[in-house]
């Protein structure tokens, strides 16, 4: 079901970003880290989140707002999801600045990470604590029968699937691995 594909990609959302945090402790603690890999997990997030997980999550809250009222919360959703996108490819932006040998102060790369972590860690739990709870008791077998159809993409997760892109190869090691290195 939907509802269950969404979640389990929350719980993948939630392993990266426990990595960022992990990275932004070893910063704070004036360790060096893989800056490669803090940009792999980014721009995962970025890139899945726009083309497979937001679009799943807005069929749903346009589903239910078509057919259950409309909520001022999940409106705001599609808003947090372009903002989730702007902000994502800001800070890869500041990613990729580092990695081609560009000087950004310690003190502003660590307030963006952790501003980008906040940020997801909020909507998440909103979705998670509010949104998905009142759908999941709101919709009856035959509104899950309407959402499935209108999702007709494929599924195949990058990192986390059973064909690794290679894009995603360091970060995908990282993940079977258990990520346990700092850096």
């Amino acid at each position: 079901m939907m509802i269950e594909r969404i979640r389990r990609e929350h719980g993948y959302m939630i392993r990266l970003l426990a990595m960022l945090r992990r990275k932004l402790v070893a910063l704070k603690e004036e360790q060096s880290v893989n800056y490669s890999l803090i940009r792999e997990i980014v721009d995962y997030l970025a890139k899945h989140s726009n083309s497979v997980h937001h679009p799943k999550e807005d069929i749903l809250y346009h589903y239910y707002m078509e057919h259950y009222g409309h909520e001022q919360e999940m409106e705001n959703l599609e808003q947090d999801h372009v903002m989730l996108s702007e902000k994502s490819h800001a800070f890869l932006d500041t990613l990729e600045m580092i990695l081609a040998d560009a000087v950004i102060p310690q003190d502003v790369f660590i307030a963006q990470l952790e501003d980008f972590l906040d940020t997801q860690r909020k909507h998440l739990e909103f979705e998670e604590h509010s949104i998905l709870p009142l759908i999941a008791n709101s919709f009856t077998s035959q509104d899950w029968q309407a959402v499935e159809s209108q999702w007709d993409r494929e599924e195949s997760d990058p990192v986390f699937g059973d064909t690794i892109a290679d894009e995603y190869m360091l970060l995908a090691d990282r993940v079977r691995r258990g990520e346990r290195e700092c850096v």
